[in-house]
């Protein structure tokens, strides 16, 4: 069963506009995912006119609901049926973005759903909750940096995912779409979505993304540096900055540059 909370179930581009923080507990043991709620409440990280939590009974019962993106997924590593390890490899499929949270009596996760799954924390199930209370001070911290503008929602294969901004290093044209760039774990990956450039850029514009070229545009804050024409990234990346955008993009890495640095 799906349990939500709250009166009102928003849509992922909602959860954005609003800035509701999407919560999954997924375990089935009622008792411990009303502990989960209760701890993050009186914790007061997140006010609670902004989180949304939903329970699952199980694996099979989160990945039914894929529609919904959440920020933050607890998974418990034992439960009947699909358990938190295999849960976790399917969960990724779609959700690459949401922070996952490890939650067992006993430190059992496989090498994929570590590597794949790349969890934040793993809480150890106690009597008296004590790794519970201590990790999620840092959990919800890490969740409210990104909640809000700090992601942006695509369609890639079919599916609505929710990317995090910091994350993506520049956007290209590509055939029906747009190539998103992305860094995580040390590692470049590609990933196709349908929207045009020019609506990414609507929606990223204010957030410290510039036009270098008529067919990308990049991530300012993923910026090191920039030599006549060309813009040169994180990972080594280098993209040359067009004739008719470099004063535009110049520009636009001053005034973030100087805004990130409180000179403006």
């Amino acid at each position: 069963l799906l349990f939500n909370k709250n009166k009102t179930a928003p849509q992922p581009w909602q959860a954005i506009a609003q800035r509701f923080c999407s919560i999954a507990i997924c375990d089935d043991d009622k008792n411990y995912r009303e502990k989960i709620e209760k701890v993050i409440e009186t914790e007061g990280i997140l006010p609670k006119s902004e989180i949304r939590f939903y329970e699952y009974e199980s694996g099979k019962e989160l990945l039914e609901n894929a529609d919904i993106l959440h920020d933050l997924v607890f998974m418990d590593m034992r439960m009947p049926g699909l358990d938190g390890n295999k849960s976790v490899l399917k969960l990724r499929e779609y959700n690459r973005a949401a922070i996952l949270v490890f939650c067992s009596g006993y430190f059992e996760p496989t090498p994929d759903s570590i590597n794949i799954g790349q969890p934040f924390r793993y809480i150890m199930k106690d009597l008296h909750d004590r790794s519970l209370k201590r990790e999620i001070p840092a959990i919800l911290s890490k969740v409210k940096l990104h909640c809000g503008d700090y992601s942006v929602t695509v369609t890639s294969a079919g599916r609505v995912i929710r990317i995090y901004t910091e994350d993506i290093l520049y956007i290209c044209l590509a055939k029906r779409g747009c190539s998103i760039y992305v860094a995580r774990q040390g590692e470049i990956d590609e990933m196709h979505c349908k929207e045009s450039l020019g609506d990414l850029y609507e929606r990223l514009a204010g957030r410290g993304f510039e036009y270098a070229h008529n067919s990308y545009i990049v991530n300012l804050a993923k910026v090191e540096g920039l030599e006549k024409n060309v813009a040169l990234l994180q990972m080594g990346i280098q993209l040359n900055v067009s004739r008719s955008r470099k004063g535009q993009f110049a520009d636009a890495l001053i005034m973030f540059l100087g805004e990130r640095n409180g000179m403006v």
